[in-house]
């Protein structure tokens, strides 16, 4: 008599598991994707908003055209 082991079923829950892993991984990615698109195109609209301000619209804010380009894309040295 011999003992028998049901593969299929323990090969059918990993790969199910590896599947879902997978799936979560790339939703993931791509809910990040998304997000810096839209932190992109937001700064973007900011940025172009500001450059069509007149320069007293500017000054009510606290801004000289000058400092627009510098406040969006200054660097942390």
């Amino acid at each position: 008599m011999y003992l028998t082991y049901n593969y299929s079923s323990q090969l059918l829950a990993t790969t199910t598991f590896i599947i879902k892993r997978t799936l979560k991984a790339v939703a993931k990615f791509f809910c990040t994707i998304g997000a810096k698109l839209v932190e992109v195109q937001q700064k973007r609209a900011d940025y172009w908003l500001l450059n069509n301000m007149t320069d007293k619209q500017l000054k009510d804010i606290g801004l000289t055209r000058g400092e627009i380009k510098q406040r969006f894309y200054e660097t942390n040295s």
